[in-house]
């Protein structure tokens, strides 16, 4: 579990927020868990008000759930949030994987093959929260070619909830090393500014990340 900071500010709920919030992003908290108020009151030194005024922030945001007369809960992550989820990105990202192969300066393309190189570094060395760093940053940087403004504020809605699938997808070393190679379908396509294979190899990675989430789920319904 994230370890509370050692000094407070003088908003409590920000900070109390910005803490659970971490907590739950990087699964340390596992989805379906159940959260006390009087346990935070006591490890985080504060009053029962921040607490509850975080969880219930949380609860707008999707990652807390509250269930009347029994709790708060964590989120689940189900087969079926999976399924929206790469919807949604599917959409996007395979769109703006399209725009990038033209659109791409060949700066870009060197920065974007330097993210591969530290992508690979990284699984190498066993550093998943590194690869985790850059596989976000891989997407973001083929996904800031969408041109459609209401596209990307309704992606950058999901942030949150997309973060949390990547670290549940870090905790399986398979599909991290079957990203990388996908990651690098993607890259040639780009380099040769094959708008068709840009877009095919996204569509692909995707749909492959999210069956092997799947079945990630599956065999370990604790997660």
């Amino acid at each position: 579990m994230e370890k509370a900071p050692k000094s407070k500010p003088a908003a409590l709920t920000d900070w109390t927020y910005q803490y659970l919030k971490k907590s739950i992003l990087n699964l340390d908290f596992h989805p379906g868990q159940q959260l006390h108020i009087e346990d935070f009151t006591e490890k985080l030194e504060v009053s029962r008000t921040p607490v509850r005024e975080a969880f219930l922030r949380l609860a707008t945001e999707g990652l807390i759930e509250v269930r009347p007369r029994v709790g708060y809960f964590v989120s689940t992550i189900t087969e079926q949030d999976i399924y929206d989820l790469f919807e949604a990105r599917e959409i996007v990202e395979t769109r703006a994987a399209r725009q990038a192969a033209k659109a791409l300066t060949d700066e870009d393309l060197e920065n974007i093959k330097t993210i591969m190189e530290e992508s690979q570094k990284a699984v190498r060395a066993g550093d998943f929260d590194r690869f985790l760093e850059f596989e976000v940053r891989f997407h973001e940087y083929i996904k800031k070619h969408i041109t459609n403004k209401r596209l990307i504020a309704f992606m950058d809605s999901l942030n949150d909830l997309t973060y949390r699938e990547r670290v549940l997808s870090t905790r399986s070393v398979e599909n991290v090393e079957k990203t990388i190679i996908e990651h690098n379908c993607i890259v040639e396509a780009l380099l040769q500014r094959d708008e068709k294979k840009a877009e095919e190899c996204m569509a692909k990675h995707l749909e492959n990340v999210r069956e092997r989430l799947i079945a990630l789920i599956q065999k370990n319904p604790n997660l």
